[in-house]
């Protein structure tokens, strides 16, 4: 395999099944010449996404947080609910479409994370300050079962993080929000952890006029 090629294969839930990066040094999502790379990936297969009809076109980005835990509702604007440690067998549904300051701000609301027919995101998860042995899986926003493969492990102490590629949902007329959301799951084993979401880069199909 290449520096900056990357491999995917989608389960049909939405999820990584398996997930391959090989990045060269200072390149935050592999490029072709030309600045974008056709993935194999059918990642609109999902809860609310049919499985599509033509390959995703890929393009890398600077780096965006779009959600950690540690924030506190008053700078962040989100719900309590939404913040603070992950616990065994809870879900959190995390809006991937603005982009966010350090303290959880949001950024200008014209300063979106990614377009708006973005169907997929490559992203970073990292958990940190775990408390004992558990997982995180990862799904599409509407999704309402825990996924069968988990995206990352910690145990205690644990700061880890783990890149992949998953489905955003991404239906207007289904009243699940936000949109262009994922679903973070926390396993059923005894231990707890703060969660951060960074997005990599984004796929989706763009037809021009």
């Amino acid at each position: 395999m290449e520096n900056n090629e990357i491999i995917n294969e989608i389960d049909n839930d939405g999820t990584t099944r398996r997930n391959v990066f090989k990045m060269a040094a200072g390149v935050a999502i592999g490029a072709t010449a030309a600045g974008l790379i056709t993935s194999r990936a059918s990642a609109g297969i999902g809860p609310s996404n049919p499985p599509l009809t033509k390959e995703l076109s890929s393009w890398p980005i600077t780096p965006v947080r779009v959600y950690d835990s540690r924030w506190t509702s008053s700078a962040s604007g989100l719900p309590t609910a939404k913040l603070g440690r992950m616990t065994p067998n809870s879900s959190r549904v995390i809006d991937c479409s603005f982009s966010r300051s350090s303290s959880g701000v949001k950024l200008n609301p014209s300063t979106y994370a990614i377009p708006n027919w973005a169907t997929a995101i490559y992203f970073n998860i990292t958990v940190t300050d775990c408390s004992r042995v558990n997982y995180l899986c990862i799904a599409p926003g509407d999704q309402t079962s825990q996924p069968a493969t988990s995206i990352i492990n910690f145990d205690t102490g644990a700061t880890a993080a783990n890149g992949s590629f998953v489905s955003l949902y991404t239906d207007p007329d289904t009243p699940v929000a936000p949109y262009q959301s994922v679903k973070i799951f926390c396993g059923e084993d005894v231990g707890s952890c703060h969660v951060i979401l960074d997005i990599m880069g984004y796929a989706g199909t763009l037809s021009f006029p």
